[in-house]
């Protein structure tokens, strides 16, 4: 029996991992320099 928690190695699957993982990344550096840009507008 496939074990539903193991994710499938296909090339889509593997890119659609990348992206969400470099955008969550992109995501937190973004909300990082926003909130340096709060504090030094202060």
């Amino acid at each position: 029996m496939r074990n539903p928690f193991i994710p499938s190695h296909s090339r889509v699957c593997e890119l659609a991992n990348l992206f969400m993982i470099f955008s969550v990344v992109a995501s937190g550096l973004v909300a990082a320099v926003a909130a340096f840009l709060v504090q030094v507008a202060r």
